[in-house]
């Protein structure tokens, strides 16, 4: 059963969407110093809000030892 507070914190797909976000900002020569720490601080809301849903570290840790790989 999923809580109303749970249900109000970002998904992985707000947390993706915010990543991408900011890397094409990164990548837009023509974007702002105001543009790109706008977009990384976003992100890093949306990121720390995530990590409140239950198993949100987990899966991102699982994620990241599978893309170091062995």
């Amino acid at each position: 059963m999923t809580s109303i507070a749970g249900d109000l914190l970002p998904t992985r797909a707000d947390l993706d969407a915010a990543t991408a976000r900011t890397a094409a900002v990164l990548a837009d020569p023509a974007a702002t110093r105001a543009q790109r720490e706008h977009a990384a601080e976003t992100e890093q809301a949306v990121h720390l809000l995530y990590l409140q849903r239950p198993g949100a570290d987990a899966e991102l840790q699982a994620e990241a030892e599978l893309e170091a790989g062995p």
